[in-house]
């Protein structure tokens, strides 16, 4: 086989490890927003004075928003790599 020709089943391998590495990586960012939505939410309780005091500080507020906005964009991004018509095909050898 000559140098940079690859076999159906090849291209199709690739496609399958390089949807499993996007997964991957979309459930990572939903991890990634959690951790700061609980950080946020503990910075909040914890700042002077203490508890879930108005006005809240800002930049636990932004933490929070921070997270919750990249909670749902990986959520989303992860929900759409899960449809029928973006998964892989299996691969044929």
């Amino acid at each position: 086989m000559p140098l940079g020709e690859m076999s159906q089943a090849d291209v199709a391998r690739l496609e399958l490890r390089r949807w499993r590495r996007r997964v991957w990586q979309s459930k990572n960012v939903t991890y990634a927003a959690m951790t700061a939505l609980v950080v946020g939410a503990i910075w909040w309780w914890l700042a002077e004075p203490q508890g879930w005091t108005l006005p809240p500080p800002v930049l636990p507020i932004g933490l929070i928003a921070l997270g919750g906005v990249a909670y749902l964009a990986g959520r989303v991004w992860l929900f759409w790599l899960k449809m029928e018509r973006n998964r892989p095909r299996p691969p044929r050898d």
